[in-house]
């Protein structure tokens, strides 16, 4: 076999060479925290109740815990997530609520409390779901969703908003919420919105781009060599 590297395209493809190669391991490191994070998450989802302020002591290990909670909503202030629902029946159109809860202990939190149709956003069309006196409730600690580039803006004066951004739901409302996690209520109210419980949303996709990195880079060996062949400057046999 004889083989005359061009220098300078050698240079340049064992530099990209290394970045892709490189990126495929930093992925396989990413998958591996991500397992272990799936890990916590599981095991705090198992974990027994606790109040709101007992694990708010801990807020870095609270998300995902189970909850319970007593206190009174503050219903004026109520904000809707815009949520629609599919089933065998087909897409039906509605809000998830969420409504700051003032604690006893005097803090407050923002509560999911559940589904409504998009003809009851109007609190007036479920008066009986506006609970006015104390209330205990139970659900699960989850973290605020930040918004994403393509998500709408929020329309503040109708109060509705695209994703569960507590941290903007709070300013908006001029709420100062003890925490930015907030409670999915699995308690229903009669009248009021239906709990729905989300799966956590965490993807777990850097297997697959580790893959990808790696098979570019395969690619780039075999397009460096193929094009030094076609240049007669790789040739097999003598």
């Amino acid at each position: 076999m004889q083989f005359r590297p061009l220098p300078i395209l050698s240079i340049v493809t064992i530099g990209a060479l290394i970045l892709l190669i490189g990126l495929g391991v930093w992925q396989l490191e990413r998958r591996e925290e991500k397992h272990a994070l799936l890990a916590e998450i599981a095991h705090r989802m198992i974990a027994p109740a606790e109040s709101v302020e007992a694990l708010l002591i801990e807020e870095d290990t609270a998300a995902f815990r189970h909850a319970t909670a007593e206190g009174v909503f503050e219903n004026a202030k109520e904000a809707y997530v815009f949520a629609p629902r599919s089933d065998e029946s087909g897409t039906h159109l509605g809000y998830k609520v969420v409504t700051p809860l003032r604690l006893t202990a005097g803090a407050l939190i923002m509560v999911d409390r559940g589904w409504v149709p998009m003809e009851q956003r109007n609190p007036a069309a479920r008066i009986k779901g506006q609970i006015e006196t104390p209330v205990a409730i139970r659900g699960v600690l989850r973290p605020t969703v930040s918004p994403g580039m393509f998500t709408p803006d929020p329309n503040v004066v109708e109060h509705i908003w695209y994703v569960r951004d507590i941290l903007g739901m709070a300013a908006a409302l001029g709420l100062k919420p003890a925490t930015s996690l907030y409670l999915e209520a699995s308690t229903a109210a009669q009248g009021g919105p239906v709990p729905i419980s989300d799966a956590p949303e965490i993807p777990d996709n850097h297997l697959q781009y580790a893959i990808t990195w790696f098979a570019l880079a395969l690619v780039l060996v075999i397009i460096y060599f193929v094009f030094h062949h076609s240049r007669g400057r790789l040739r097999f046999g003598r």
